[in-house]
C-alpha cells in the first residue's frame, strides 16, 4: 500500500473515532441534562435500584474483560510471541491442513489453496494437505498445487473424494485418513473451511505454540470477512469480528477459549487423531428433554471445542494470526443473516448446556461464568429496548430520553474499544448494527433455546434437521415448544411492566384479590379527568385552588372518580373534602407526585376529609385523644371515600426557619368507609396520617417514611394506636379494619 492510501487510512480511522467520541459526549450530555428529572419518586425505587445494579454488574463485567484482553495482547501473549520467534524452523512441528471444499467457486479455490502454498514455502518440513472433495475439484485444486510447488517440496498432496454425509463426516474421514498414513507424532492438525485464506506467516507464527506449551490441545485465530454482495454483511462482520477479538483475547488469559473457529483452528495430533475424536465430529449428538435425542448438523467447530474442553486440553487465542473469510452473498441479505444467526446461536445453545454441566473446576471458573454469561446476556440486552418500548407507549419521555442518552453513551463508547488494535476501524453506522445485532439475536437465542432440533444448513445439499415423531408426539412437542416461548416473553414483558411501573403485580394482584374479599366497591358512575379542569402537572404551579374548586363542584349522588395525571403536583394550599362517595386516584405511586409545599396558608394538614359542619379544629381533637363529646357523636359523617396510587413529598419551608415545619399530611375526620392503598408518603411532620373518629378503614401498601410518631389513632379510632410502634402493625380495638403491606421506613423506631 502507498504512502497517500495509508495516510488516507489513518485520516479515515481518526474522524471516524472522532465521530465516535462526538456520539458518546451527546449521550453523556444528554444524560446530564435529563438526569434532575429522574427521581426515585418518578421512576420508582425498585426499578432504579434493580436497573441500576444490573447495569453495573453487565458495564463492570465488560470492563474487566477489557482490562484482560488489553493485558493479554499487551504483555502476556507479546511475552510469548517473542519467545516464539526464536525457537528454529528445524524444530517446528510439521503441519497437516484437511480442508474439506464442495463446489467453491474457482476463484475462491485457487486464492485458498495459493495461500496454503505461501504458508508451507516458509517451513522446512513439508505440510500434508488434504483435501476431501469432488472429483473435478480435486483436479482443479492439485494443478494450483503443482504451479506453486512444481518439485512438490514443500506440500504432500493427499486428495480424497468427499464422503456425501456433509462436512462434518467430510472431516472425520479426513482425519482417519491422516492417521492411517502415520504421520510424525508431533504433527498439528488444521481444520479450516474451504473459503478461508491463511494470510502469510500464519503456520510458522502459530506451530512454536505447541512446543513452548505442551498442555496446549488446540489454537485459533483472528479472522477479517471479504463479502461480495452486500455491503450491509460485510460492515456487520465488521463489527462482530472486532467484537470477538476483544473477547477472545479476555478469554486467552485463561487458556481457554468459547469457540474453536471452524474458519482455521489447528489442533494437536495426540488429540485430533484420537479416535473418539473424529467419531464426535461425525456423529455428535444431543439428547434433549423435548426433542429427545437428535443429531448436529453444522457446528463441527462447536463439537471438536467440547472434546478438547472435555479432555482437559488448554486452549490458545492467537490475536496476530489473520484468516480472511470468503463470503458471497446472493438473494435476501436479511434471510442470510437470519439464517447464520439461527446457526450460530443454536451451535452456542446446544453445547453451552453440556459445557456448563462438566463445572467450573473442570471447565475453569472464567470461562464457565463465560460460558454462562451468555444465557443471562439472551435476557438483559432486552431490557433497554423493552423499557423503550413502554415508556413509548405510556408517555413517559423522560425516562425514554435517559435510556436513548444511555446507549449512545455506552455504545459508542464501546465501538471506540472495539476499534483499538484493529485495522478495519468502526464507523458511527456500526452503532445502528450493534443495537440491532444485540437485540435480534437475543431474540432469535430465545426462540432458538425452545427449538434446538430445528437445524438447517444451506451448504453442502442445504441440509435440514427437523423434529422427530409423527402424530400426537410431535403436535405435544411443537405445543409444548411455543407455549415455553411464548410465555417466557409473557413473563419477561410483566417484569418490563413492573420496572417501569406501569403496574405492580405483586401489589395489584394480590389488592384485587384481597378488595373482592373485603368489600364489594361500587363502581364509579362517572370518571373526572383532573387535568380537563386546570390540574397541570410539571409546571411549577399551586394545583391546589383547581383540584379545590374540582372536589367542590362533583354532584352529590353517585360514585364519582377522580383520576390525577402523570407527573408533579403542587399544593400551595391545603385541599378539603367535605362529601361522600368520591375517589382519588394516581397513576401509580412515583408516578403521580403530590409536592404539598408548607406555606402559611397550610396551618394543618394538606388533604383533609371532614363532614362540611366540623368547624372544630383536627389538632384539637387530636389534643383529647379518647375523649368523644355527646356533641361530635351526633354529627355526620363522610362516607365512601378512597386515595390510592400516587406519592406525597412534604416541601419544607426555605429556609425552614421561616414558618413552624409542623403539618400533618393527610386527615381523616369522622370518615367511614375508607380505602387507602399504594401511597407513599415523604417527609411528614409531625404525621402522615391522623385517623380522628374514623372506621371501617381498609390500608393497604401504605409506604411511610419520616417523623417516627407518622400515623396518629386519633380520638375514637378503630385503628392501632400508632402504625409505627417497633416497625410494626397493632390492630388492638381494631373494629372493621384490615392492614396489608404497611412499609415502614428502616429510618422508624418506636
Amino acid at each position: 500500500m502507498s504512502k497517500s492510501a495509508n495516510l488516507c487510512t489513518t485520516a479515515k480511522l481518526y474522524l471516524n473515532l472522532l465521530a465516535l467520541l462526538l456520539i458518546s459526549a451527546c449521550g453523556f450530555a444528554g444524560l446530564y441534562y435529563l438526569s434532575p428529572q429522574l427521581q426515585i419518586a418518578v421512576y420508582g425505587e425498585w426499578a432504579a435500584v434493580t436497573v441500576g445494579t444490573l447495569g453495573a454488574v453487565r458495564w463492570s463485567w465488560f470492563g474487566f474483560q477489557l482490562l484482560r484482553s488489553w493485558y493479554y495482547r499487551k504483555w502476556v501473549f507479546a511475552g510469548w510471541r517473542r519467545k516464539a520467534n526464536r525457537i528454529p524452523l528445524e524444530e517446528l512441528p510439521t503441519a497437516c491442513l484437511i480442508a474439506p471444499t464442495f463446489r467453491e467457486q474457482p476463484w475462491i479455490t485457487d486464492k485458498v489453496f495459493r495461500a496454503i502454498a505461501d504458508n508451507a514455502k516458509s517451513l522446512i518440513n513439508p505440510t500434508i494437505v488434504i483435501v476431501v472433495t469432488t472429483p473435478e475439484e480435486i483436479e482443479a485444486i492439485g494443478k494450483i498445487l503443482d504451479e506453486e510447488d512444481p518439485e512438490h517440496k514443500y506440500i504432500k498432496y493427499l486428495p480424497m473424494l468427499d464422503p456425501a454425509g456433509g462436512k462434518r463426516k467430510a472431516l472425520a474421514e479426513g482425519l482417519r485418513l491422516l492417521a492411517r498414513s502415520n504421520p510424525p507424532k508431533n504433527t498439528i492438525v488444521g481444520l479450516m473451511d474451504g473459503d478461508a485464506v491463511i494470510n502469510p506467516g500464519v503456520l510458522k507464527g502459530c506451530l512454536p505454540f505447541f512446543n513452548m506449551f505442551p498442555k496446549i490441545g488446540a489454537l485459533t485465530t483472528d479472522e477479517r470477512a471479504t463479502v461480495l454482495g452486500s455491503k450491509f454483511f460485510e460492515e456487520w462482520l465488521v463489527l462482530r469480528f472486532a467484537q470477538r477479538h476483544l473477547y477472545m483475547c479476555s478469554h486467552g488469559l485463561a487458556k481457554k477459549v468459547l469457540c474453536l473457529t471452524g474458519r482455521f483452528s489447528l489442533y494437536r495430533a495426540e488429540a485430533a487423531l484420537n479416535p473418539s475424536f473424529a467419531d464426535l465430529l461425525e456423529k455428535d449428538m444431543l439428547n434433549d428433554w423435548l426433542w429427545g435425542e437428535f443429531k448436529f448438523l453444522s457446528g463441527d467447530d462447536k463439537s471438536t471445542w467440547y472434546w478438547v474442553l472435555k479432555e482437559g486440553y488448554d486452549m490458545m487465542y492467537v490475536p496476530d494470526a489473520m484468516v480472511d473469510t470468503i463470503e458471497t452473498i446472493s438473494g435476501s441479505v436479511p434471510m442470510r443473516a437470519y439464517q447464520n444467526m439461527r446457526r450460530w446461536f443454536g451451535n452456542m445453545l446446544r453445547n453451552g448446556s453440556r459445557a456448563l454441566a462438566l463445572g467450573p473446576h473442570k471447565v475453569g471458573w472464567f470461562i464457565w461464568y463465560c460460558i454462562l454469561d451468555q444465557r443471562l446476556s439472551i435476557w438483559t440486552a432486552l431490557i433497554a429496548p423493552g423499557l423503550m418500548i413502554i415508556y413509548a407507549l405510556t408517555g413517559n419521555w423522560v425516562q425514554l430520553g435517559l435510556i436513548f442518552f444511555w446507549l449512545l453513551f455506552t455504545r459508542g463508547l464501546s465501538l471506540i474499544l472495539f476499534s483499538i488494535g484493529r485495522d478495519d476501524y468502526l464507523k458511527p453506522i456500526h452503532l445502528l448494527y450493534m443495537l440491532a445485532s444485540q437485540w435480534s439475536s437475543s431474540l432469535i437465542k430465545i426462540y432458538t433455546q425452545m427449538n434446538l432440533a430445528k437445524q438447517k444448513w444451506s451448504n453442502r445439499g442445504n441440509q435440514k434437521s427437523d423434529i422427530a415423531g409423527t402424530g400426537f408426539g410431535k403436535w405435544l412437542k411443537l405445543s409444548t415448544s411455543n407455549f415455553l416461548y411464548y410465555a417466557q416473553l409473557f413473563g419477561f414483558s410483566i417484569l418490563l411492566c413492573s420496572m417501569a411501573r406501569v403496574f405492580s403485580p405483586a401489589y395489584d394482584l394480590p389488592n384485587f384479590v384481597w378488595q373482592v374479599n373485603v368489600q364489594a366497591k361500587p363502581t364509579p358512575r362517572e370518571i373526572v379527568k383532573a387535568i380537563d379542569y386546570g390540574v397541570l402537572p410539571n409546571d411549577g404551579k399551586d394545583d391546589g385552588a383547581a383540584l379545590q374548586k374540582l372536589i367542590a363542584s362533583l354532584p352529590l349522588q353517585g360514585i364519582i372518580q377522580v383520576n390525577l395525571p402523570i407527573g408533579e403536583l403542587d399544593l400551595f394550599r391545603p385541599v378539603e373534602i367535605n362529601h361522600s362517595n368520591i375517589i382519588i386516584k394516581g397513576q401509580g405511586a412515583g408516578r403521580t407526585v403530590i409536592k404539598a409545599h408548607v406555606t402559611e396558608q397550610v396551618p394543618d394538614s394538606f388533604i383533609t376529609i371532614k363532614p362540611a359542619n366540623i368547624t372544630k379544629d383536627v389538632k384539637a381533637s387530636n389534643s383529647n385523644i379518647g375523649k368523644v363529646s355527646a356533641a361530635n357523636s351526633s354529627i355526620g359523617r363522610v362516607h365512601n371515600i378512597e386515595l390510592s396510587r400516587f406519592s406525597l413529598e412534604v416541601v419544607p419551608p426555605q429556609p425552614e426557619s421561616e414558618l413552624n415545619y409542623k403539618v400533618d399530611s393527610i386527615v381523616l375526620d369522622r370518615v367511614e368507609k375508607v380505602t387507602l392503598k399504594n401511597i407513599e408518603f415523604e417527609q411528614s411532620q409531625p404525621h402522615a396520617l391522623v385517623l380522628n373518629n374514623t372506621q371501617s378503614v381498609y390500608v393497604e401498601y401504605i409506604a411511610i417514611e419520616g417523623n417516627p410518631n407518622c400515623v396518629d389513632s386519633g380520638s375514637g379510632n378503630d385503628l392501632a394506636q400508632n402504625l409505627c410502634l417497633d416497625e410494626q402493625i397493632s390492630q388492638k380495638n381494631a373494629v372493621n379494619t384490615i392492614i396489608k403491606g404497611v412499609n415502614l421506613s428502616s429510618k422508624l423506631s418506636s
